[in-house]
């Protein structure tokens, strides 16, 4: 497919330019991973094609960057002066509010102007529309590669297709973003108070042991008042149930898990027409009509503030949720100083210390044939870094905006917490010469990082982290067990037209089936009708969408 090539595209450059800066940490950048000396101010006539790609030693550049910010930088903020000094370059930062960011842009391209560094505007699903503009320079992979050598390495183990998903039509056009929460999977959450009070020891591990705690929530009182008013589980904790069957369509309060492809057969499923889907459907109806499962469901758990929370569990509604991610559920870590835990914690122990201690993270139901299954982020997220079409007549501009990526971000941790956070012993400071934790020094403890520059010439491509203490303890309770993948990554052609339909669709037949409106077998009905609805043309795409992939 289109978007899949040109995801290919934009990640190799990306990753070329990350190489080359990674190979020097002050001001004179290498020009190549063999630590040749920089090319000539003309590069015509050499012999290597990457030669125009070599920032011309000497040469002030004027750079208009686009990044991602929560508020306005200002034109002299410290930390862009401290790059345009360390890398001899004046930024031009374009201030696009967020929330309204591709408006804006698009506003400007009609203006006729176009950034050269572009952060914040473009997605995997929008870029081929920009492709077709002709506002995006295409970058060779090659350039990636040498240009930005460490984070070139580093992408392509995590996901060797990595730059596909920034390419069309076999060209690549940008460098998709990695998320750092890819590593682990939806959130496995218990009452430990409730699991003590009904008399079960062992936290649940298997569908069984699951359905044997959520009727025990709902039948035996485990808050003590007196009243029949607790359940099992809520919205959250459905994907967990269908996980125990193989299977993940979709249906919960994620928008980010809402249109889910697994692999069957060889062949790309979407999980919410998968057979496995109306078993799973049957349980539910059943703990339904038995009163286990929370009759508002259809609501979810949070009920507005932080989407984050789970109100229902924190409430004491229901003593199971599936909720967020882990970095919302996770206890105080004693490295971190003042560390509070996450919201979902941090929202218990305001009510009783002694619940938040209590809470037990799981993991997802050892289902039929004994796996576990649950959602998982992929490494390659949504936004793409691309550059302004004028760069592919500037090339040695480009290669110098790759070497700048590559110094921040694939070089040395500190190059990467500057990058983050601003300048250390000012910005922020660690007690730890490996940098696992830092915390951020007064007064800018109170401010927004970008009102001081910081943050804006970062970019995730998880070359290093700032979440070293979190993710370990993600780790030692579980989280990276069970974790499963969308196999679809970026849009599909037909989207515009069937993808809000077709979940429609599944959210009106699982809420039926679920509730009794519809019998169980009105399942293989709105398989017929969801195909017929689109599904069948996006499942063609989808397929055909991997096939390319695979070339």
């Amino acid at each position: 497919m289109k978007a899949a090539q040109w995801g290919k595209t934009l990640l190799a450059a990306m990753l070329a330019g990350a190489m080359l800066t990674a190979c020097s940490g002050n001001e004179n950048l290498p020009a190549s991973t063999n630590g040749n000396a920089a090319a000539p101010a003309s590069a015509e006539g050499s012999a290597d094609p990457l030669a125009k790609y070599e920032p011309v030693e000497g040469k002030k550049y004027t750079i208009s960057w686009l990044p991602y910010e929560k508020v306005p930088v200002p034109k002299d903020a410290e930390m862009v002066k401290f790059y345009e000094e360390k890398f001899n370059v004046d930024f031009d930062i374009w201030n696009l509010d967020h929330a309204n960011v591709v408006e804006l842009f698009n506003m400007r391209l009609a203006a006729g102007e176009i950034p050269d560094y572009n952060r914040n505007a473009v997605k995997t699903n929008t870029l081929p529309q920009y492709v077709d503009q002709g506002v995006l320079a295409e970058i060779p992979e090659e350039v990636i590669k040498k240009y930005m050598p460490t984070i070139y390495e580093n992408a392509m183990k995590l996901d060797p297709n990595w730059l596909k998903y920034a390419s069309v039509d076999g060209k690549i056009y940008g460098l998709p973003i990695l998320s750092d929460a890819a590593e682990f999977r939806s959130t496995i959450v218990w009452r430990g108070d409730w699991l003590e009070k009904v008399g079960i020891t062992k936290t649940p591990d298997t569908l069984e042991e699951f359905e044997e705690a959520f009727y025990k929530f709902a039948n035996e009182d485990p808050d003590g008042n007196g009243v029949k008013d607790t359940y099992g589980l809520s919205q959250s904790g459905l994907q967990a149930i269908f996980g125990a069957y193989g299977v993940l369509p979709g249906y919960g309060p994620h928008k980010w898990q809402d249109w889910f492809w697994m692999e069957k057969d060889g062949r790309i499923v979407n999980a919410a027409v998968m057979p496995e889907a109306k078993e799973a459907l049957k349980l539910l109806n059943k703990w339904y009509k038995d009163g286990v499962l929370d009759p508002e469901f259809i609501t979810g758990e949070n009920t507005g503030d932080y989407w984050g929370i789970s109100h229902a569990f924190v409430n004491g509604k229901i003593g199971f949720t599936g909720h967020g991610q882990n970095q919302h559920w996770y206890e105080p870590l004693a490295e971190i100083e003042g560390d509070k835990g996450g919201r979902n914690y941090e929202e218990l122990a305001k009510k009783d210390p002694a619940i938040a201690k209590a809470i037990r993270y799981g993991l997802p139901p050892a289902g039929v044939n004994g796996e576990r299954t649950l959602f998982a982020n992929n490494y390659v997220d949504a936004p793409v870094i691309v550059f302004g079409k004028q760069l592919e007549d500037e090339p040695d501009k480009l290669g110098k905006i790759l070497q700048i990526l590559e110094h921040n971000m694939g070089t040395t941790k500190e190059n990467f917490y500057t990058a983050n956070l601003g300048i250390k012993g000012k910005h922020w400071d660690s007690d730890d010469e490996t940098l696992r934790t830092f915390k951020i020094l007064p007064p800018y403890n109170e401010m927004e990082g970008n009102v001081y520059g910081a943050g804006i010439f970062a970019s995730d491509f998880l070359t290093f982290t700032m979440n070293e203490v979190k993710n370990e303890w993600a780790r030692k309770n579980g989280f990276s067990e069970g974790a499963v993948r969308n196999k679809l990554i970026g849009a599909l052609p037909s989207d515009d037209m069937y993808k809000a339909e077709l979940i429609k669709l599944r959210d009106e037949a699982y809420i039926s089936i679920i509730t009794g409106d519809k019998p169980v077998d009105y399942f293989d009905e709105f398989v017929k009708k969801w195909n017929a609805a689109g599904g069948e043309q996006a499942t063609k795409e989808a397929n055909e969408w991997q096939a390319n992939l695979a070339k």
